[in-house]
């Protein structure tokens, strides 16, 4: 357990305390302030340049869908970038978080966003990744505070090509190869009006750095410099919506800053199903088996029906009993989503999209694409569901996929399939009680 396992060096500074840089890792270089690219220079830089993973994406991307969300989710976003605190009235500025499950296009997502800024609003954009080419490594996690992990990803994405010479991120042993202080990033900062910092998978951060993370200046850096000051912003993804706890009310309890949390686009029409075929691809499965969702559409199109090994991941270590309470409390969660216990959240969260009627509110509420539901039944319906209902309900999801996109057949099937569920989740409770007291874990509220 990567929790258990590290021990981070911590401080927890006050609110408005300078805070030295810590010492760099073995063999890293310390960049400063003449190493980064003047402000101008960054505007125009690619965004996938600033992480080294461009050869990662397909040669030809499709067109991004949908534009109605871009316009709507990029406007929203902009027009906190000038806002500052007021703190006669108590008001305070928010970041934003893009959410959704595993393969939706939560990274495709935050690079049209950060391109909106750019192209609409000329706002210089720094996109930095805790995945990919510059993911955070256990190495990394054991010998550098968050705060130097995310100093040394802004200054990796900054940095004259020059000064990195070809370097990656890290070394061969997974430590960082660059590193850089505080103090420089302000100092570059400064020198423009305005800047807009997009962060990658900000869970793998928070998950792999708990509990330091909590007392960790990062949060202050964050607040300072991205959410407080006119002119700049935070925009950031993550499908754990429990990492976001860490930051919200950043700068003391309570502060009245939350997050406001983003839903990823869906699939509105058949010009949005045609932008997604690219290199004579073809979509021989109804979209909404995919929830409606372009990145698992897109996903589906590359791998077939198996969408994620990070789904198997989630599940493999989980016991039988274990799986099974993480059934009943996905059967719960989706006719019941705000009393759902939180023990096996991040597992699930993997699968599930989660939507926010309220972006200011903090109430998760979860849309599960019907893949995801048939993955679960799959692995975790065994133990608590009668043979007739599993059979049936992966009957439905079959017809579901194979439906034709005309017609009103796909609903049909999914109402079926949502009344099957909601009868099974009642049949299924006093078990999952059951299970659930004899596991330990914590119940919410009253069932």
């Amino acid at each position: 357990d990567t929790e258990k396992e590290l021990v981070l060096r911590t401080t927890a500074p006050s609110s408005t305390e300078v805070q030295r840089p810590m010492a760099a890792p073995s063999k890293a270089r310390v960049l400063g302030v003449d190493d980064f690219l003047p402000v101008e220079e960054v505007r125009k830089k690619p965004l996938l340049e600033m992480t080294r993973c461009g050869s990662t994406l397909p040669a030809n991307q499709p067109e991004f869908v949908n534009k109605r969300w871009l316009t709507e989710t990029g406007t929203a976003i902009n027009n906190l970038v000038d806002k500052v605190d007021d703190d006669a009235t108590g008001q305070r500025v928010s970041p934003s978080a893009l959410i959704g499950c595993s393969r939706a296009g939560k990274t495709r997502a935050l690079r049209e966003i950060g391109l909106e800024l750019r192209q609409k609003y000329n706002r210089p954009v720094v996109y930095v990744s805790f995945n990919d080419a510059t993911t955070y490594q256990l190495e990394e996690a054991a010998s550098s505070s968050p705060l130097d992990s995310l100093l040394a990803r802004i200054a990796y994405a900054i940095a004259k090509p020059e000064v990195l010479a070809g370097e990656r991120l890290h070394d061969d042993e997974g430590l960082l190869s660059f590193t850089t202080n505080r103090t420089c990033l302000v100092e570059w900062l400064k020198r423009s009006n305005d800047c807009v910092l997009l962060i990658d998978e900000i869970n793998n951060l928070v998950n792999s750095a708990m509990p330091a993370i909590r007392k960790d200046p990062v949060a202050f850096f964050l607040r300072d410099n991205f959410i407080s000051t006119a002119g700049r912003g935070w925009v950031c993804t993550t499908h754990v919506t429990d990492a976001l706890t860490v930051f919200d009310s950043i700068g003391g309890n309570p502060s009245g800053r939350v997050f406001l949390r983003h839903s990823l686009p869906v699939v509105e029409s058949e010009e949005d199903l045609k932008k997604l075929v690219y290199e004579g691809r073809r979509l021989t499965v109804h979209p909404a088996y995919y929830g409606l969702s372009p990145g698992l559409i897109m996903t589906s199109l590359d791998k077939g029906y198996e969408l994620d090994r990070k789904w198997e991941l989630a599940l493999e270590k989980l016991s039988e009993n274990e799986m099974s309470v993480l059934f009943g409390e996905i059967l719960l969660d989706l006719f019941d989503p705000n009393t759902t216990a939180t023990s096996f959240r991040p597992s699930f969260e993997l699968l599930s999209r989660c939507v926010y009627a309220m972006p200011e509110s903090r109430v998760v509420e979860r849309a599960w694409p019907p893949v995801a539901l048939g993955f679960v039944l799959s692995r975790c319906g065994a133990p608590m569901l009668s043979e007739p209902i599993a059979e049936r309900g992966e009957d439905l999801l079959v017809a579901l996929r194979d439906a034709p996109t005309r017609g009103g057949r796909a609903w049909e099937i999914a109402v079926t399939l949502a009344l099957t569920l909601r009868l099974e989740a009642l049949r299924c409770r006093p078990r999952s009680r059951k299970l659930r007291k004899d596991l330990g874990v914590q119940l919410p509220g009253k069932r």
